[in-house]
């Protein structure tokens, strides 16, 4: 059994009994003792490795609680137009795809409002008159197309909207080329047929994920798997001890042929887990189509858009308490979590020991705050992404300055005893390194500790922020026993980074290099 020692280190526990320690005893996968350096060289048997860390600082791996992992190696492979305007994303596609043939769908990722206010088909007919030219927006919940990627989808002046989807149009009824939510399934679709289906691309963009992953530190990932195929590909590289990443692989509940599937798939309890299903209750805040309780401040008759009706919903948890299954819900907008609330207290008034089940939302970027507190008393855990703080001036255009200024409220949830786990959202939020996530939620956009309200009274500890993203994530999935925290039995996955995120400066949490990535004792990274 291969024996490692981290010692003459800060190792940051997260276990309140014994939260800092100078060593780390690591036999097999497991970790088999903490303390003193002293104790630590004591209790290690001849031939164990050392490592003398020179006073840097040991945290439990980080765990993602909410990643799109091969979607998120297709985004990093194409040409990023966040922040640019039509005409810089213009000369973005010309240079990237100046080899282009005829026919050739282009493809880029990331535009958004702010920098591109008037997205229109005829900008790209006018570039690209001989391709068809497919735009995913920052949130993934918006579409530009030009007129032959409409075409090519079949989406014309009859076409209907979508139920939970919205084709823009011009005041004549053409398509304009933006498609929100359930309208852009259809391009999506196949844009995800070929990632997932495309087995050479498959193995290459999940590759490349777990190479980016382990050099922040990401040590598990719960994941919008939804397609099987990524299922056997994991467990095919963790027999050839290639899984660099422990994975929890959720389902699309939406797509019951998918569901059949991915039940079909071989899992295990610590590498490639069975995950919940995950539904969409409403859309994202840049497409207008988060569901709110009140309308847009740029747009006085949008409340945004309904995922499931309230009776779906209902029979959906129901469903999920009768058997058994744990489920996870896409809900940004503060009506959308209201709904869900409201159906969970029946379902939980019916079926009691449902709580257990510890039911998910995942994103929940605006609570009313009265319903804080029954997120507490539901049991609720909310899994959240500090990486979307990013964007206050767009919020605040979106929702007005009010209810943008207690959005993402991570403090107000921590003191109502809400359980809160961390992570990205890559590629739908623009960083899945988590010392930047982590940097958000210590220094909300907009202001830090003493400064003025609002930011001051959004700001959450370093501590509580590190726990989100591991001991919160871990207990999201029902594996605090297992990782979380630095722990003797616990699982060996543990980051070494080169400054304590609990005592630097908080404004430079962001700039700590991870030096060394440990996944069941195994280094995977180191710098």
């Amino acid at each position: 059994m291969q024996r490692t020692l981290l010692y003459n280190a800060r190792v940051r526990t997260l276990d309140p009994q014994c939260p800092s320690v100078e060593a780390v005893l690591v036999e097999g996968e497991r970790i088999a003792a903490v303390g003193s350096a002293a104790q630590a060289l004591r209790l290690a048997p001849p031939g164990t490795r050392t490592v003398d860390l020179q006073g840097r600082c040991v945290i439990p791996g980080f765990n993602d609680s909410h990643i799109h992992v091969v979607a998120m190696a297709d985004y990093l492979s194409e040409p990023n137009l966040r922040g640019l305007d039509a005409g810089e994303i213009v000369a973005s596609l010309r240079e990237h795809y100046r080899e282009a043939r005829p026919g050739q769908t282009l493809y880029a990722l990331g535009w958004d409002y702010p920098a591109c206010p008037s997205p229109h088909r005829r900008v790209l007919d006018a570039a690209f008159p001989d391709n068809p030219v497919v735009l995913v927006q920052f949130s993934g919940h918006g579409m530009w197309l030009n007129g032959r990627a409409l075409a090519r989808f079949r989406i014309g002046r009859r076409t209907p909207d979508p139920p939970g989807g919205t084709i823009l149009r011009d005041p004549d009824g053409e398509p304009n080329g933006i498609l929100r939510d359930r309208a852009a399934e259809p391009v999506h679709q196949a844009r995800f047929a070929d990632m997932h289906f495309n087995r050479t691309r498959h193995r290459a963009l999940l590759d490349r994920a777990l190479d980016e992953l382990r050099c922040v530190g990401v040590t598990s990932v719960q994941d919008n798997t939804w397609v099987y195929t990524t299922v056997r590909l994991l467990n095919r590289l963790r027999r050839q001890g290639r899984l660099s990443c422990r994975f929890s692989c959720w389902s699309l509940g939406a797509r019951p042929w998918l569901v059949r599937l991915m039940q079909l798939q071989r899992f295990d309890e610590y590498w490639v887990r069975r995950g919940p299903r995950k539904y969409f209750l409403d859309g994202t805040f840049s497409t207008r189509s988060a569901w709110l309780l009140e309308p847009y401040a740029d747009e006085p008759n949008n409340c945004g858009k309904q995922g499931v009706t309230a009776g779906e919903l209902e029979r959906i948890l129901s469903t999920a308490a009768r058997r058994r299954r744990r489920t996870a819900f896409h809900a940004i907008g503060d009506r959308a979590v209201r709904e869900f609330l409201d159906a969970l207290e029946r379902v939980q008034a019916r079926f009691p020991g449902a709580r257990e089940l510890r039911p998910r939302l995942e994103h929940a970027q605006l609570i009313d705050p009265a319903d804080i507190p029954r997120l507490a008393r539901l049991g609720v855990v909310i899994s959240a992404q500090p990486g979307a703080m990013d964007t206050p001036e767009k919020d605040a255009a979106l929702l007005g300055r009010e209810r943008a200024a207690r959005a993402y409220p991570y403090r107000a949830l921590l003191d109502a005893g809400v359980p809160l786990a961390f992570g990205s959202d890559m590629p739908g939020e623009a960083s899945y390194n988590p010392l930047v996530g982590i940097h958000n939620a210590v220094n909300p956009p907009g202001g830090a500790p003493g400064d003025s309200p609002p930011a001051a009274r959004r700001a959450i500890t370093p501590l509580e922020a590190v726990s989100a993203y591991t001991l919160g994530s871990a207990y999201a999935e029902f594996q605090e026993g297992e990782k979380g925290t630095i722990e003797p039995g616990k699982l060996a996955d543990l980051v070494v980074l080169s400054a304590d995120p609990l005592t630097a400066p908080r404004e430079s949490i962001r700039d700590i290099v991870v030096e060394m990535t440990m996944v069941g004792g195994k280094v995977v990274f180191q710098q």
